[in-house]
């Protein structure tokens, strides 16, 4: 016979009194999840803890709002807290006051918790003060600056914003640039009367102020030269974000950056040593179409007395270039005149940031010490990269070769690096290094240099109306670009 079930009211009331039971014990033990009873009493920026501050930064605290202000470009900070919290964390990772260093371009939320395991956040609300270094330049007659040949005497004054010194100088003033200077934001060269550290670069005169009209990110020659530092390319330039005023008029957001010339802080190659230009922009006076691929060849170093010294210069250039041109290339002892290194990573430059002026060729430098090789660099301008060339809109594309099929004049001299086993297999070794080592770094670098400026970046757009792509397009731009690259190297 079979035994019958518990009848249904009697089960029901058993499940409600388990349930009830249950229920109880989790009050007991659930921790309040806000509770009021949990404190920051105080939070600050230390300068003790933080030397890049210029002083103590304290916040208020209201509610469950941490609030201050800071530079922008402080923002990887320690700070010190007061709490009666047991506990102190940010996405679950224990923080010490006074040890920890936080990174606050993000909103960061901290999490108390006491002992009883009851917890309360705070949100830190920062209000970022994005103003940059500023270069406020005063010329003596008030004239504003028209020219590329001829200066204007004035002042500058170099405001740091507690991130560099301060300096001011007296100095004169001119225009730059070929195609830029043609646009409506014009860039600028400083001439101080004394070599003076700006911003923390070394000692010169002669100093420049990039536009990037061009580009609306504001990013891409600082990229570039950020690529060729990775790399280890001598002379590279570093450019500084500063907003600059002419005669009390805002100009907007620019890049502060060295002049390109031989000096002992710039191209130290010694005062016998020997500074070239491929440009197609061929107007100074000591310059020449050279013999074997019929290059635009202009000596910006030295400066000859006469036609002799010009001549000098002249044959040594084209000593390297008859071994280039010859049909026994690339066994023709080459090498012997021009750095390996430096052509690899040259080339991995310009074909990671699509720079296709080598082709024409522009700004494309070449240097020598007095008993060394032929070295390619410094690197220079790169406006018309990221895809500008022919289409004139930057990311438009990233899986072009940088080297033309036409016969271009640049591109005879600086593909054919391309037939020798030896700079193929640099640019693998060199190429391979920089994606694993180097790359992460450079996407790093670009968040970094894109928040300290974005304030700035509105501010220019005031003035100018002018934007373009956003960072996350042209960091999607470098991965794409990247990968074309591997399959392109593996395969030569």
């Amino acid at each position: 016979m079979f035994q019958l079930a518990p009848s249904k009211p009697l089960s029901y009331l058993y499940l409600f009194t388990l349930l009830l039971f249950a229920s109880c014990h989790e009050n007991e033990n659930t921790p309040d999840v806000n509770d009021n009873s949990l404190l920051f009493k105080s939070f600050v920026f230390e300068k003790s803890n933080n030397p890049e501050l210029e002083e103590d930064i304290v916040f208020t605290i209201q509610d469950d709002v941490v609030n201050g202000e800071i530079r922008s470009y402080n923002y990887n900070l320690i700070p010190t807290f007061t709490s009666n919290a047991v506990a102190v964390q940010i996405n679950g990772k224990e923080q010490t006051s006074g040890k920890n260093t936080v990174d606050f371009r993000e909103s960061v939320i901290y999490k108390l918790q006491s002992a009883s395991g009851s917890i309360k956040e705070y949100k830190i609300n920062i209000n970022w003060d994005t103003q940059l270094a500023q270069v406020k330049i005063k010329t003596s007659s008030g004239a504003s600056i028209t020219s590329k040949e001829d200066y204007l005497e004035g002042s500058v004054s170099f405001e740091g914003q507690s991130k560099y010194d301060d300096l001011t100088s007296t100095g004169k003033f001119k225009g730059r640039g070929n195609t830029t200077w043609g646009l409506p934001k014009k860039p600028y060269k400083i001439k101080l009367d004394s070599k003076e550290e700006v911003f923390g670069l070394k000692p010169e005169k002669d100093w420049v102020l990039l536009a990037n009209y061009l580009d609306g990110t504001h990013l891409l020659n600082a990229v570039a030269m950020k690529i060729g530092q990775l790399l280890d390319m001598p002379f590279t330039n570093t450019m500084i974000p500063v907003e600059v005023t002419i005669n009390e008029e805002y100009l907007g957001l620019y890049m502060l950056t060295e002049q390109v010339e031989v000096k002992t802080n710039r191209v130290d190659v010694d005062d016998a040593g020997i500074l070239l230009n491929l440009d197609t922009n061929y107007d100074e006076e000591w310059q020449f179409k050279s013999k074997g691929f019929a290059l635009p060849v202009t000596l910006k170093y030295p400066e000859p007395e006469d036609v002799t010294g010009f001549t000098v210069v002249k044959d040594q250039f084209e000593s390297l270039e008859e071994v280039i041109a010859s049909e026994d290339f690339p066994n023709t002892d080459y090498l012997d005149y021009i750095d390996a290194n430096s052509i690899a990573n040259y080339i991995i430059v310009y074909m990671l940031t699509d720079n296709q002026e080598i082709n024409h060729p522009k700004s494309t430098y070449i240097h020598k010490a007095s008993t060394g090789k032929f070295t390619m660099g410094p690197i220079w301008d790169f406006d018309w990269a990221f895809g500008y060339e022919g289409t004139q809109e930057h990311f438009s594309r990233y899986n072009t070769p940088i080297f033309w099929s036409s016969p271009a004049k640049g591109t005879q001299f600086f593909s054919k690096f391309l037939k020798d086993p030896k700079i193929k297999a640099l640019m693998k070794e060199n190429w391979t290094n920089f994606q694993a080592n180097n790359f992460n770094e450079l996407l790093d670098y670009i968040d970094e240099y894109a928040f300290i400026i974005q304030g700035a970046k509105n501010r220019d757009y005031q003035v100018w109306n002018r934007n373009g792509a956003d960072v996350k397009t042209l960091k999607n731009w470098l991965d794409n670009r990247a990968t074309y690259m591997t399959g392109f190297i593996n395969n030569l």
